[in-house]
């Protein structure tokens, strides 16, 4: 291994599956380089997944990722059957009936494609984007240090070996994750509930689909089983068994749960798999976070609470990791990762056994659970991290009509106008922070709050940038008054919000940047804090200058943390530079040894404060013993200022001519 060539990525991906390769696209839609390795060189030929929730449509529709739509609209409805061609029982909703008429949540709408026909267009849309597909390529050691992780990876077809450095790792390497295993990184939940053999078939079944049922519980006495079907004239038969079967049993079960002894059957393949709920204590370890299957896996149910909620996991990550790679947030901002999503996959969790469809593993705990509508789990939910602002007493979910705007729930859809073309308030998101607000008034704060944070900040005024939507609506969803604005993170969920305007808008808005994107700046609140800040600055400075007359030494380490590394120092005649703070720290003892005493105050300021910079004109006093003859003088002093990020720094000294009095007798 110390012999190879060590190629480097900021972020590395194991796992080329749904989840995988939706996070190799959101990173790179960020535009950060990502390398994605995967053992196969194709999808499975089981398919698996079949549907594909609004949020997932509306994250792909954000990265230039299109799909059909459905044939029906909502979850999937369910029979229990004797057969297909017997005896109907019951049909059994997944979620009751809606508690208040349906509303337009989203521009996009849930779908059905199968697994192995979605991941194609997520690779094509990677390759599109630059991604470093290495498929047929597994991982052979991972270990982490303070400042990245190491890989050896190998090439299956050819048996050869490449070491990849990444600054992180996101691990979709399944639900069985060797990654996690090696974390040490336990879970919990509901664990095993059976193993499943599934037969993937095709069969001219279309006739049973007429009354829009798409799935089937075959009951019966002595024969169990779960039928149903990916759309595209597959069907999968699924036995809650461990049984090999020859291809003769195979398709006589299938016409068992058909009930047409006769019915012509081409058998595709098969499969074995946990039917679990399992859920990881943590979603990461340092730098290695995991993702989908590895992060929490849920068994199959009509919400589409596997796939999907790893598909959003993956885009909660990517723009956290990105603005860390950055430089613009702290590294802290990406443990808000599991403080956001793991509560997500317990509340699917625990919906999932609420529900009829696990009727069988229903609990008394279970019982308790209050069944939610399916747009509050898919939509509804509310994020709580420290990114975010407390606020007790609000549920986890509900429906999306039911929230106004809070942080940490999803920025609310509304039709709206862009310049005469029909659009959606979401369509303003995903691409940045952004500032939603009625008041132009905002521009120039968010212009100051985004120097000050040093993240970038676009505001959208509705009813100017050429955006038009109905005013009293966005006041309802937004929670917003005529002077209030909304903060909506890169992944359009809401991070701080005032429904009118606070006395200082840049302020409020740069402290509510600093938490919401854990800026790597240290905050400043006002531009009253920069003068005070300038003049404290100003007076350390005189200070350390003090103590150097005579034969005392200049305070060189207050010195040295006052001037700017490139400040610039003009001496006594006013013409002469000295330019570094190395240089700067050298003269000015110099300068100062031969006075016998001297004592400065700078008073009497005019600042002027631009951004990160500032410029000063003071009333320079000086009392001094110059030549056995002492006096005192009245300069002018014009400095300069800069601000790193971190705090105030001299850039420029420059003294100007004045007076000089007598001492009095």
């Amino acid at each position: 291994m110390e012999h190879m060539p060590i190629e480097s990525t900021p972020v590395l991906v194991v796992g080329g599956s749904l989840v995988g390769l939706s996070a190799a696209v959101f990173l790179a839609s960020h535009e950060l380089p990502v390398v994605l390795i995967e053992r196969h060189v194709d999808s499975a030929a089981h398919p698996r997944a079949i549907g594909y929730t609004t949020r997932t449509l509306e994250l792909f529709r954000a990265v230039g990722i299109t799909l059909p739509d459905a044939a029906n609209d909502g979850p999937p409805r369910r029979a229990r059957v004797e057969s297909l061609a017997g005896r109907w029982l019951e049909e059994f909703p997944w979620t009751p009936p809606p508690r208040r008429p349906e509303v337009d949540y989203s521009p996009a709408k849930a779908t059905a494609i199968a697994q192995d026909r979605l991941e194609p267009i997520l690779r094509n849309r990677a390759g599109e984007l630059n991604v470093d597909l290495r498929l047929g390529t597994e991982l052979v050691s991972l270990s982490q240090d303070n400042g990245g992780v190491t890989a050896m990876v190998r090439r299956r077809e050819h048996g050869t070996h490449a070491v990849i450095r990444a600054s992180y790792v996101i691990a979709a390497d399944g639900a069985t994750s060797p990654i996690r295993e090696a974390l040490g990184i336990a879970r919990s939940g509901r664990g095993l509930l059976s193993v499943q053999t599934s037969i993937l078939f095709r069969a001219p079944l279309e006739r049973y689909l007429a009354r829009g049922v798409m799935q089937f519980e075959i009951s019966r006495p002595g024969f169990d089983a779960f039928l149903t079907t990916y759309g595209d004239g597959r069907w999968v038969l699924m036995l809650p068994d461990e049984v090999d079967r020859s291809e003769q049993e195979q398709r006589a079960l299938i016409r068992t749960a058909v009930g047409d002894p006769n019915l012509p059957v081409e058998l595709i393949t098969t499969g074995r798999w946990e039917l679990a709920a399992r859920i990881a204590d943590s979603f990461g370890d340092r730098r290695v976070f995991l993702a989908g299957d590895a992060a929490h896996q849920l068994p199959p149910n009509r919400g589409g609470y596997g796939a999907n909620t790893g598909i959003e996991d993956a885009h909660n990550l990517a723009w956290k990791l990105a603005a860390v790679l950055a430089g613009h947030s702290r590294t802290d901002l990406l443990d808000t990762y599991d403080a956001e999503r793991r509560p997500v996959a317990w509340l699917r969790h625990d919906q999932i056994f609420a529900r009829a469809d696990y009727r069988a593993h229903l609990t008394a705990e279970n019982s308790a659970v209050e069944i939610l509508d399916d747009v509050a789990v898919e939509l509804g939910h509310r994020y709580q991290s420290s990114a975010l602002p407390i606020q007790d007493g609000l549920q986890l979910a509900r429906r999306p009509d039911e929230w106004c705007g809070q942080p940490g729930t999803r920025a609310p859809h509304l039709p709206i106008t862009v310049c005469g073309e029909d659009r959606s308030t979401l369509d303003l998101f995903h691409r940045g922070w952004v500032v939603l607000t009625l008041d132009d008034a905002w521009r120039d704060a968010s212009a100051n709050a985004a120097r000050n944070t040093a993240i970038t900040v676009e505001v959208v005024v509705i009813g100017a940038d050429g955006v038009r939507v109905d005013s009293g609506r966005l006041a309802t969803a937004y929670g917003l008054g005529p002077t209030g604005a909304t903060l909506v993170r890169p992944d359009g969920y809401v991070a701080w919000r005032c429904a009118d305007a606070p006395a200082d808008r840049a302020a409020a808005l740069a402290t509510a940047l600093h938490v919401a994107a854990k800026s790597t700046r240290t905050p400043r609140r006002s531009q009253l804090d920069d003068l005070e800040a300038i003049k404290a600055l100003t007076a350390r400075y005189s200070d350390a200058v003090n103590h150097g007359y005579g034969d005392k030494c200049c305070d060189l380490q207050a010195l040295s943390e006052v001037f700017a590394p490139d400040a610039i120092f003009f001496g006594a005649d006013g013409d002469t530079p000295v330019r570094g703070r190395a240089a700067i720290l050298a003269e000015v003892p110099k300068a100062t040894a031969p006075v016998t005493f001297a004592m400065h105050a700078y008073l009497n300021p005019i600042v002027t404060l631009t951004g990160d910079t500032a410029d000063a004109t003071w009333l320079l006093w000086v009392a001094s013993v110059h030549d056995d003859q002492p006096g005192i003088a009245f300069l002018g002093a014009r400095l300069t200022y800069i601000h790193d990020g971190r705090r105030w720094q001299i850039h420029t000294v420059r003294t100007q001519p004045g007076f000089r009095l007598p001492a009095p007798t």
